[in-house]
This record gives structure tokens, C-alpha cells and sequence, in this order.
């Protein structure tokens, strides 16, 4: 069994972005300050707000343990019924994924609050927020963070080989990192983008953020939106690049059909998550 890693993040307010300093798990020393500012953010601060009561439970797959926390939540049958629903959703979207990938999760927190953004990971570890949000949706974002976790988690270089142009938070990545492959097509470093680029070089508007939104984001598009993001490619040769590493690298190959979704191939949605799909589809992939 992999060892747990539970890792605290802080999370954001924002859509799906965490603050700049968190786009990547943070160093160990940065660990105790970040679960202060998360406990200080997030205690209820009204009686109409759950207690962050929570309870421990673990996905098993194959000899792999993903440890998961239930916090926020009140003794109400709707509640009880919808977070039955949530644990069920992600367990199923967490199989539909390959092993090799699904496999770097060892950490999930679940939460049930009005003060949190809908999704956060990176390396091993998930944030994901059950309340107020679709089945789609969730499933959507819990996607996109494994994109992160694949990123950051299952992609590694070797010290030894040297630090690329690319940061993650206060994390070097290594120039072997298979990642830089995909960073290099839209982005010079992790800031700024090479001459030249456009937003239609991009899936969404969300993946213009920085090279790790962008590996999420088309993550995430790859899985739920294949032949869009096919079609949209044989029109743009960045496009196309991250079309075929996505299917090369990442899926061994492996290429998928979810919907018969019409997109402009002048336009870019800011936000790949919200974008329909087939979820049936999808929890059934693998």
C-alpha cells in the first residue's frame, strides 16, 4: 500500500485557481503555515454553518489506499444523501482513469462548505469541494486535478539532470521531466508565454494562466472532450502538439469520443469544467 501523504493545502476562493505561491504542493516547512491559514479560513463563522466535523474513510484499488476526509457537514438526510452520491461519483471517476495515473492519489479531502473554491491538488493530494455543485461538474474538476496529479505526481526528473526554465511554486522542475515536453510548446518559462501565441493555441481561457493550468486543462479536455479538441487541433499546429503528446505520453495512444459538442474553432470557453460532456460516458471508459 502507498503510504499516505497528507499534504495541506490552503484553498482558494477562486474558480479553480489556488494563489500563486500553491500552484504546486508546497515544500515541507511551508506545510504547518499553510494548515494555519486553511483552519483560519475555514472554521464555520456563524451557527447556520456545519461544524467541521469529518470522518476517515479509504478507496481500495489494486493495492492502492486513497485515504479520504469528509469536513463540514451537518446531521441532515439531504446532506447524508447528497454526499453518498459525491463519494460514489468520485470513486467511479477516479477508476474510469488509468491505474498508472489514478495510482499517484493518496490523499483526498472532501469538503462541504460555502468558503472554499470547487478544486485544488497537486503531487498526491486532492481538495474538492461536494456542495452546490452538479454531478458533471464535480466530475469535471476532480478530472482536471488529476491532471495536476498527473503533472506533478506521476511526471518527475531527476535532479541530476539539471533544473529547467519551469517552477512550480518553489519546485524546480528538472529539464528530464517529461512535462517540459508539453510546458516548451506555449510557454518560454513558467510565466511567460512565447511570441507569437494566441488564446486560440490554448483549450480554454483558465489554461492561459501558466504551463500547469494549461497541462490541466487540456488534461482535462483530452478525457472529456476528445474529438473537440481533435477537431480544434487540425487547425491550430500548437493545438495539434498537445493534442498528440496528451495521446502519446500520457494515454500511450489511447484516444477518446465523448460527445458530438459543437465548438467554434475561433473561439476558446474560459472554463474546460464547465463544458458538457457524457458523464456515463466517461465513468465508463475503463
Amino acid at each position: 500500500m502507498i503510504p499516505v501523504l497528507s499534504l495541506i493545502f490552503a484553498l482558494s476562493t477562486t474558480l479553480l485557481e489556488a494563489p500563486e505561491e500553491l500552484h504546486g504542493v508546497p515544500p515541507v516547512s511551508y506545510i504547518y503555515q499553510y494548515q494555519n491559514q486553511y483552519q483560519q479560513q475555514y472554521q464555520p463563522s456563524s451557527p447556520e454553518e456545519p461544524d467541521f466535523s469529518w470522518k476517515t474513510n479509504d478507496f481500495s484499488d489494486e493495492g492502492v489506499s486513497v485515504n479520504y476526509r469528509i469536513e463540514g457537514v451537518r446531521s441532515s438526510d439531504t446532506i447524508v444523501r447528497r454526499l453518498g452520491e459525491c463519494e460514489e461519483l468520485l470513486f467511479r471517476a477516479y477508476m474510469s482513469l488509468p491505474y498508472e495515473q489514478r495510482s499517484q492519489l493518496t490523499y483526498l479531502r472532501i469538503l462541504w462548505t460555502k468558503n472554499s473554491g470547487r478544486g485544488l491538488g497537486g503531487e498526491s493530494a486532492i481538495y474538492i469541494k461536494c456542495n452546490d455543485i452538479s454531478s458533471s461538474e464535480l466530475a469535471s474538476v476532480f478530472v482536471h486535478e488529476m491532471g495536476h496529479i498527473t503533472d506533478t505526481g506521476l511526471f518527475e526528473g531527476r535532479s541530476s539532470a539539471g533544473a529547467s526554465r519551469f517552477i512550480d511554486n518553489r519546485k524546480k522542475v528538472f529539464s528530464d521531466d517529461p512535462s517540459v515536453a508539453f510546458y516548451s510548446v506555449s510557454w518560454k518559462d513558467s510565466k511567460t508565454m512565447w511570441k507569437g501565441n494566441s488564446s486560440l493555441d490554448f483549450v480554454s481561457g483558465y489554461a492561459m494562466s501558466d504551463p500547469f493550468e494549461d497541462f490541466a486543462e487540456s488534461y482535462n479536455f483530452y478525457l472529456l472532450h476528445g474529438s473537440q479538441f481533435k477537431y480544434l487541433s487540425s487547425f491550430n499546429a500548437r493545438l495539434a502538439r498537445k493534442y498528440a503528446y496528451i495521446r502519446d505520453v500520457i494515454f500511450h495512444g489511447e484516444e477518446f469520443e465523448n460527445n458530438s459538442l459543437k465548438l467554434n474553432a475561433k473561439k476558446r470557453s474560459y472554463d474546460s469544467t464547465l463544458l458538457p460532456f457524457s458523464l456515463e460516458k466517461f465513468l465508463n471508459f475503463y
